[in-house]
């Protein structure tokens, strides 16, 4: 056991210093001449025409910090913007003191973090018998099976006085993934149908933990799937 702790602290650490590798090579030669510098400006037309901070972006309309891998490259500690409307990924590149967003070439991203978040690219994946590419965020997977969430949001039009402006609203939705594809969790009676030899547990959960549902959902879901994952009696099934 304490080698085990050993083990797992020595790669820990070598996992941060080669992080830290790879912030001070991008910050000596700077970001824009690596192969970060491979998209296109962009502009955000929509910043001054927005109600409500109902905003087009992941988590904040700010640049947030994360990491990407593009172009079978990895980057750290980045300036991230993700649009979850016209699924844009966006990077803030610094050149002495102006700075500039770029569009990154979708095909060449294979996933990105944004602070806590972890994302994947899926490719012709079939959920509920329809195939899907894109994004999807990662908010628990093991062996058997994965909880993933495909963040959306859909442009609604408001008018006010003579002036036009946006909100958008949330279509995000979540998956449960296996090896023959994935479907979609819309409700408390599709985790059951999923898990029904767990029927009582899953009831009980939503009763025990409606504050938190109601709060924030995606920690509920988190919660809920590592409960399910821990089951003793989830080894007895099949899926």
């Amino acid at each position: 056991m304490i080698v085990f702790l050993f083990l797992n602290v020595f790669v820990f650490g070598q996992m941060q210093d080669k992080n830290r590798s790879y912030e001070w090579f991008d910050k000596v030669i700077g970001n824009e001449r690596t192969g970060l510098y491979n998209g296109k400006q962009y502009i955000d037309f929509d910043r001054n025409k927005i109600l409500d901070n109902k905003h087009a972006f992941f988590s904040s309309d700010e640049v947030l910090r994360g990491s990407v891998t593009y172009d079978s490259q990895t980057y750290y500690n980045i300036g991230i913007k993700y649009n979850l409307e016209t699924q844009n990924f966006l990077i803030e590149l610094k050149s002495g003191s102006v700075a500039s967003i770029l569009q990154l070439i979708y095909d060449k991203i294979e996933k990105f973090t944004i602070e806590d978040s972890h994302f994947i690219k899926i490719e012709d994946l079939s959920i509920d018998g329809i195939t899907t590419s894109g994004f999807v965020e990662v908010l628990f997977e093991n062996s058997s099976f994965s909880l993933l969430k495909q963040h959306k949001k859909r442009r609604r039009e408001h008018i006010k006085g003579q002036r036009l402006y946006y909100k958008f609203l949330d279509k995000s939705r979540y998956l449960f993934c296996i090896d023959s594809g994935c479907r979609n969790i819309k409700s408390k009676g599709d985790v059951i149908k999923f898990f029904p030899f767990y029927r009582k547990e899953i009831k009980s959960f939503y009763d025990d933990y409606n504050v938190l549902k109601e709060s924030d959902y995606d920690a509920f879901m988190k919660k809920l799937f590592q409960q399910i994952a821990h089951s003793p009696s989830l080894s007895k099934h099949s899926f």
